[in-house]
């Protein structure tokens, strides 16, 4: 089974990834890695994982919900052993809890298809019609904009060497799918902190800290710019110790003019408005807060009070 890089898939499906499947294939190869020893050192390459799609077709499009994990070994040359049995479980035990939900195919990590991959298709080809291979690349690569993963499909195509039909693997678009549900739970994730904790203080310290930055950075570029612009024009009546960029200093200009925009009456009504807004806010939270514990202890009055008036009564 070879792989033809040039060819888009034919078979006309639209295939529809929900952000929960790169979410559990990112946090399985994580896991892995992290307890594999020495896997975590410079140079030494991730150890692969394998995992079975889920997902439900309706027409030519299919939704890809869900992922689960599968057991392999792998031999000394490069051969993938899937363990059926294990898969064949699983299945049916998402069937049960999700009946709409079916395998349409199975995952793997690594920078490029192998022949590992090529057989272990073969055997889950053995118990999936027509399964898709999902493949995420788990190296950084921060030139890259789009993300890590291709969608293949197998075809059967005429070998242009020896003219014998075979089965090749086909790239297929795909589009990423979010529901209401999922866009909250992958916020979630994404507001997680090192320490593994999400609470509203440390979600709030987190985000000024990253203003902080944001701020301190902007900072230290308009000194760039600044000391840029000393240099062009020259520093208390000083000769300029660099030539005149029009370019550059168009830009700069245009950036410059682009900084006052909020400094409007229409801008400082709204800001002022909503800054009026929140203090109240708060001011009623606090009245809310202030009210609960006054009812509190005024409950707690009446309870001592009416017992000791049972007492005497006695």
């Amino acid at each position: 089974m070879e792989v033809d890089g040039t060819r888009q898939s034919a078979s006309g499906l639209e295939w529809k990834l929900h952000p929960l499947v790169l979410i559990n294939i990112s946090d399985h190869h994580t896991r892995t890695r992290a307890n594999t020893p020495g896997a975590t050192a410079p140079g030494v390459p991730a150890p692969a994982v394998m995992g079975c799609l889920l997902g439900s077709q309706s027409g030519r499009s299919v939704d890809i919900r869900n992922s689960f994990e599968v057991r392999y070994a792998a031999g000394p040359d490069g051969t993938l052993d899937i363990d059926i049995t294990y898969l064949l479980k699983k299945q049916e035990q998402y069937k049960q809890v999700f009946k709409n939900l079916d395998v349409v195919g199975w995952y793997a990590t690594g920078a490029a298809i192998t022949e590992g991959h090529r057989l272990a298709h073969r055997k889950i080809s053995e118990v999936v019609e027509s399964p898709v291979f999902l493949l995420l690349d788990p190296a950084v690569d921060h030139t890259r904009k789009d993300l890590p993963v291709s969608l293949y499909e197998t075809e059967l195509h005429l070998s242009p060497e020896t003219g014998a039909p075979g089965m090749v693997f086909v790239k297929s678009p795909y589009s990423i799918e979010t529901s209401d549900a999922e866009r909250i739970g992958v916020d979630q994730v994404a507001r997680i902190l090192a320490g593994g904790k999400a609470t509203g203080s440390e979600q709030l310290s987190a985000q000024l800290v990253s203003l902080h930055s944001a701020i301190k950075m902007l900072l230290e570029r308009l000194r760039v710019i600044h000391g840029a612009m000393g240099k062009v024009a020259g520093a208390d009546g000083a000769a300029a110790e660099a030539a005149y960029p029009h370019s550059l200093l168009r830009q700069v200009s245009s950036l410059v003019h682009s900084l006052p925009a909020c400094n409007t009456d229409a801008f400082n009504r709204e800001y002022l408005t909503e800054y009026n807004d929140t203090l109240l806010t708060l001011y009623l939270a606090s009245m809310t807060r202030g009210t609960h514990a006054a009812n509190e202890v005024v409950d707690k009055f009446c309870l001592a009070y009416d017992k000791a008036g049972r007492r005497r009564g006695l």
